[in-house]
């Protein structure tokens, strides 16, 4: 698809997006929305979008992190189960309570890690144990950093089945290696660091070389922020070409010049990278094979953060405002 096309498609699947989430969603939120439907190649269906807001309502408690400014996003996940959205509801609260029971606690991302198991219910419980038990492995290792915005990454990475406490003591050696390359400390660096096992747990220092020189060219022709560190390190462990990442930077100045990322260049970055990353699993022989059979489950979890860190920054800052 020619970038002016990609630029078309996120205006019109945006304004979609907008006039059924509501006017109280955040813009943030309903763009990054907008970048699932597109980076996925997903035409948004806006009768299938209103059932799984009507579904997931109608299961959450007036006090349940399902309700407020993600409940659209969650409903875009769900818009793309093959069962129907009433069951793909019912499922989503089946995988949380299993995630809660193992000792998770009940937040938006409790959800949004349910969203990364499988379907099988049988194995509901341990996927949760999995997770759990990375989770609880990577708290030792950084007992402030680690918190519920990490649940995604530790369902994502204990489907792998290593060993939890090997795996994270890895983490933290990459993320002691890339803070000591230049990389911001912070939970986007955890992130990040998470990131880096994805394919091996084995420590492999040009890694770290690696992803540095994929952000200095994001950040030196983009608005390439920490909040994309999760990114960069996708495009490092699948072994992204320098060729490709100027296709990213193009994609980004393209979008840029939409009204939509006027304010917000880093979501025109988010944007581009993960349309790359989609059209990378077309062709097997570019990417490894697992990148192929991952990606959907990747963007969802990596957009879900996102969104999620926007979202609490925004009430977040609308509370100050109001108390003062």
């Amino acid at each position: 698809m020619h970038l002016d096309m990609i630029r078309q498609e996120v205006e019109m699947t945006y304004d979609k997006v907008k006039s059924l989430a509501g006017w109280s969603v955040d813009k943030n939120v309903v763009l990054t929305i907008t970048s699932y439907y597109v980076t996925a190649a997903k035409e948004f269906d806006a009768v299938d979008f209103s059932r799984a807001m009507a579904a997931l309502k109608e299961r959450a408690g007036w006090f349940s992190p399902l309700r407020g400014n993600l409940l659209p996003m969650m409903a875009a996940f769900l818009t793309h189960s093959e069962d129907s959205v009433d069951e793909g509801a019912d499922r989503l609260i089946d995988k949380q309570r299993a995630l809660k029971q193992t000792g998770f606690r009940n937040t938006i991302h409790s959800y949004l890690a349910a969203l990364l198991m499988a379907d099988d219910a049988s194995r509901f419980q341990e996927e949760a144990d999995r997770a759990k038990k990375l989770y609880d492995a990577m708290k030792k290792q950084h007992y402030f950093l680690t918190s519920d915005d990490d649940y995604a990454y530790a369902m994502l990475l204990g489907k792998k089945g290593e060993d939890p406490e090997a795996h994270a003591k890895s983490m933290r050696t990459y993320y002691d290696a890339l803070r000591e390359e230049g990389f911001r400390t912070g939970n986007e660096l955890q992130w990040l660091s998470q990131v880096m096992t994805y394919m091996d747990i084995a420590f492999q220092p040009q890694l770290v070389k690696r992803a540095w020189e994929i952000y200095g060219m994001l950040r030196d022709n983009t608005k390439a922020k920490p909040v994309h560190y999760p990114m960069v390190g996708f495009l490092t462990v699948f072994e992204v070409g320098d060729e490709k990442i100027r296709e990213i930077i193009q994609l980004a100045e393209q979008l840029g010049q939409s009204k939509l990322f006027r304010w917000n260049k880093e979501m025109a970055l988010s944007i581009a990278i993960g349309h790359v990353m989609h059209r990378l699993t077309e062709n097997a022989e570019q990417v490894n094979v697992s990148l192929a059979a991952s990606v959907e489950m990747i963007l969802q979890a990596q957009q879900a953060v996102m969104a999620a860190t926007v979202a609490a920054v925004a009430a977040s800052s609308a509370a100050s405002s109001s108390n003062g």
